[in-house]
């Protein structure tokens, strides 16, 4: 998971915040605690001046920039860091008890709470993996959607309908948005594959849950 010292915040006060295809969202312009004083988001002013915030664990702030991470990302990191040490504790737990090093009320408390943890831990393997799935249906669609609008320009300009100008200027939109929706497909089928993997290495039995796909719909004004 990402976690940034508290120290660190009122260095990150000013800088730009990108996202995970490097296109600038904003500037962080200060940080909003809660009654106890910890730091709970980060409060940015987006090129729009329109004044956003972001929890402050989707942020990840290296010397040359800060990134908005995806909450996919987000959860996927937790994941992966946390239940590998569970399964572990779990399995130190049960050698504990059958070496008759603990006694059996504290093993039966211990591992009562570690499983369940365990399991809450599976259902988040199960729903993220679907809800990457649902997002790479949807990143599927949208380029599909970009392929039918770049289709539409480059005939309409064929037949004199769309200037020149304002042709090259609309399919360097088209295109750079077509690479930037590929890139978070291939981000989320490596998210995916982590996810499986990690599945694979601990042996948690995992089954998926059909959700329902999010089409794009194009509407006229």
């Amino acid at each position: 998971m990402i976690i940034l010292a508290a120290n660190i915040f009122p260095s990150l006060i000013g800088r730009s915040i990108r996202d995970e295809n490097g296109r600038e969202i904003g500037k962080i312009v200060s940080f909003i605690i809660n009654s106890s004083g910890e730091v709970k988001e980060a409060l940015v002013e987006s090129k729009s001046e329109e004044m956003i915030k972001y929890p402050v664990g989707r942020l990840k702030a290296t010397q040359e920039e800060v990134l908005l991470v995806t909450d996919i990302e987000r959860r996927v990191e937790k994941l992966c860091e946390s239940l590998p040490i569970l399964l572990k504790k779990r399995e130190i737990l049960e050698s504990l008890f059958k070496n008759k090093e603990i006694v059996p009320e504290i093993y039966e408390d211990l591992s009562s709470e570690i499983d369940k943890s365990i399991g809450e831990m599976k259902l988040e393997a199960q729903n993220l993996l679907s809800d990457i799935e649902q997002q790479i249906q949807h990143q599927e669609n949208l380029i599909k959607m970009l392929h039918l609008a770049r289709t539409f320009l480059e005939m309409e300009h064929g037949i004199g309908n769309v200037k020149d100008d304002v042709f090259r200027q609309s399919l360097l939109s088209i295109l750079r948005e077509i690479k930037y929706t590929s890139y978070r497909k291939m981000n989320l089928l490596k998210t995916k594959d982590k996810i499986s993997s990690l599945i694979l290495q601990t042996g948690i039995d995992i089954t998926l849950s059909e959700k329902p796909v999010i089409n794009v719909r194009i509407t006229g004004q």
